[in-house]
């Protein structure tokens, strides 16, 4: 695979979840969920990037379960997913949401030799291994995602509509619950853990808002909160992975903030070079000053925010190594609304965008951004 060469993998059915296979630590895979209306046709799709010939190799699963709104791959096991879900009920004429925990009967997806290629090309989707479904309360509640904890492989963190809820894992029971303010009708739209402060900290977006619960606690209030944190819906946050105190957020204001959340007043950068509604953003793991966005302009975009991620003794600038802030690539293959843009855990330099016209885009950071943040 070439820089500059982005490689199209395309579906049969519509898609707006993506995830990178986070407890793999050799080959570079993402998995897919499909979101197509038919009774019985939803599928996960895994997909590996060969990196020195640039082919793709991918295995089919079935998901009868429903339409997969959310998906997430355990950063625990390799074999383990959890995707949100909607399951239309033909008796009740209903939907009904929910979230599965599933595990891949195989990891593998090359094929070994030539006899068993052909057997692959044969091959129909396979099943999944389903381990535990979590329903809501009320039948009629809307589940938005549900997240792995990052050291805990025995918690989940299930977003709701007006709450969050800490699931174990083996029996889906809830262990935590944390609910939004009663006095107001604003419904929660997704939600992550924070990976510094102890693991214990999961935030969640809130109409304009993004507020902090300590899981430790009551959660009758937030730890910290970042009021007004877009002029519209916020869609997405990511936390740095370097920097404790900073997160990314993406909104309906066609906007990416950076925040520093212990004065969460104004962003500590702010960029609007998409012109529609931003559905997700992502640090890079390795390099901070990397960050992928995706938005219903059909576009994705590559930043560099390396102005706030220097520190004081840092001598970067005068040698030249580091990045201009602002747009570094615009990625416009995509024919419809990109809802997912993910890193690969495995090669820093390689990601994954997903639209919602069943168009995966697998992309590489340009050889001269990356040679300059290396050399």
């Amino acid at each position: 695979m070439e820089d500059g060469n982005s490689i199209i993998y395309g579906l049969e059915h519509q898609t707006r979840s993506l995830s990178p296979q986070y407890a793999e630590s050799e080959a570079i895979r993402f998995l897919i969920g499909t979101q197509s209306l038919k009774p019985n046709s939803n599928q996960v799709h895994v997909v590996e990037l060969e990196e020195d010939t640039g082919a793709l190799h991918t295995k089919v699963f079935k998901h009868d379960i429903g339409e997969i709104w959310h998906l997430r791959c355990s950063p625990h096991d390799a074999a383990n997913l959890v995707t949100t879900h909607n399951t239309y009920d033909p008796n009740t004429l209903q939907c009904t949401m929910g979230v599965s925990i599933f595990k891949l009967p195989t990891l593998q997806v090359i094929p070994k030799d030539l006899d068993e290629l052909s057997s692959l090309q044969g091959r129909n989707a396979e099943d999944l291994e389903l381990l535990v479904t979590i329903k809501p309360e009320k039948a009629e509640e809307e589940i938005r995602c549900a997240e792995w904890h990052p050291t805990d492989a025995g918690r989940l963190g299930v977003v709701y509509e007006s709450s969050v809820r800490v699931h174990d894992v083996s029996s889906g029971a809830a262990v935590c619950s944390m609910k939004s303010d009663g006095r107001t009708r604003l419904k929660l739209t997704a939600g992550k853990w924070n990976p510094h402060q102890g693991h214990t900290q999961f935030a969640v977006l809130q109409d304009m808002h993004i507020k902090c619960f300590d899981t430790r606690t009551d959660c009758s209030k937030p730890s910290w909160s970042i009021d007004n944190a877009h002029r519209q819906l916020v869609r997405d946050l990511d936390f740095n992975p370097n920097r404790q105190f900073h997160l990314a957020s993406a909104g309906d204001d066609a906007a990416l903030n950076i925040w520093d959340y212990r004065n969460g007043k104004e962003p500590i950068f702010n960029r609007t070079d998409h012109s529609h509604w931003v559905w997700t953003v992502r640090y890079n793991s390795y390099h901070e000053q990397l960050l992928l966005t995706g938005s219903s302009d059909g576009r994705g975009l590559l930043y560099a925010a390396a102005s706030i991620c220097r520190d004081p003794d840092d001598d970067s600038e005068k040698t030249g190594k580091i990045l201009e802030d602002g747009v570094l690539q615009s990625y416009e293959q995509h024919e419809d609304s990109v809802y997912c843009s993910e890193w690969s855990t495995v090669e820093p330099w390689t990601f994954a965008s997903l639209s919602y016209d069943a168009r995966l885009v697998i992309s590489r950071v340009p050889r001269p951004f990356k040679y300059k943040l290396l050399l």
